[in-house]
């Protein structure tokens, strides 16, 4: 109940906004790499091997002849992913020695997200001729955890997570028409996703809280493709109004 009425006083005034406002309604598909900084237990690196897909349904409005401002309802598959690895050594005698680690994973976290942004298309100059079809935007996600799945070496662990996600969001689009784009995101978590008692239940996160701020968050990449329907095309400039005879 308290989670209904947070997402209610959040996506309100939103449309409150948009009830005087020209909108356009849409949505968008593609692809998610994400990993969670200090789980990786073999390297302690961060190499985005999580891959999912994320689907959202859009509703923007403008603000300017430039900018925009929009709300997504979105899915989200973010997490992290260890595959079985092996170091190879070379001895002086020619022999050589292979190591197996055994500490690989698979995380799968699934999120539904409030989405708040602002959108602003760039003009400038290429080959002589003006274009407006890129653009950069930005804003954050309020993400409610649906399901997950946690398997080491194909085993299922359970986990102690935190149930909210809050992700502020920068990104770049390209405007192939006016109703088709492509976009690429990169978020990261303002909170971890996993919580300390993790580490008293033996999951191995012996990296978690170590080295780094940004341990325990998500961080991801989503590259999508996007349609919008409807909308009205924006007002030339300096356009003079238009007067009938009399």
């Amino acid at each position: 109940m308290k989670r209904s009425l947070l997402l209610f006083l959040l996506v309100f005034p939103f449309f409150h906004f948009l009830s005087a406002q020209t909108f356009e309604a849409g949505f968008y598909a593609g692809a998610a790499v994400s990993d969670i900084p200090g789980t990786d237990n073999i390297d302690n690196d961060v190499d985005f091997e999580h891959l999912g897909f994320t689907v959202a349904g859009t509703v923007s409005a403008k603000i300017s002849h430039t900018t925009k401002v929009q709300m997504e309802i979105r899915f989200i598959q973010r997490g992290a992913e260890q595959t079985p690895a092996t170091d190879t050594t070379y001895q002086p005698n020619g022999n050589i020695n292979t190591i197996g680690y055994n500490d690989y994973f698979t995380m799968r976290l699934n999120y539904v997200d409030v989405v708040l942004g602002v959108k602003h298309s760039i003009h400038f100059n290429i080959r002589n001729a003006t274009t407006d079809k890129y653009g950069i935007e930005a804003g954050v996600s309020i993400g409610y955890l649906v399901g997950y799945s946690y398997e080491v070496q194909s085993i299922n662990y359970t986990l102690d997570l935190a149930p909210v996600d809050i992700s502020p969001f920068i990104g770049l689009y390209y405007n192939v028409t006016p109703h088709f784009y492509v976009e690429g995101r990169y978020s990261n978590s303002i909170n971890s996703v996993l919580k300390k008692d993790n580490n008293a239940n033996n999951l191995g996160f012996y990296n978690l809280y170590y080295n780094s701020w940004n341990n325990g968050h998500n961080v991801g990449f989503s590259f999508t493709i996007g349609f919008n329907f409807g909308g009205s095309p924006p007002t030339e400039k300096g356009a003079a109004p238009t007067q009938t005879d009399n």
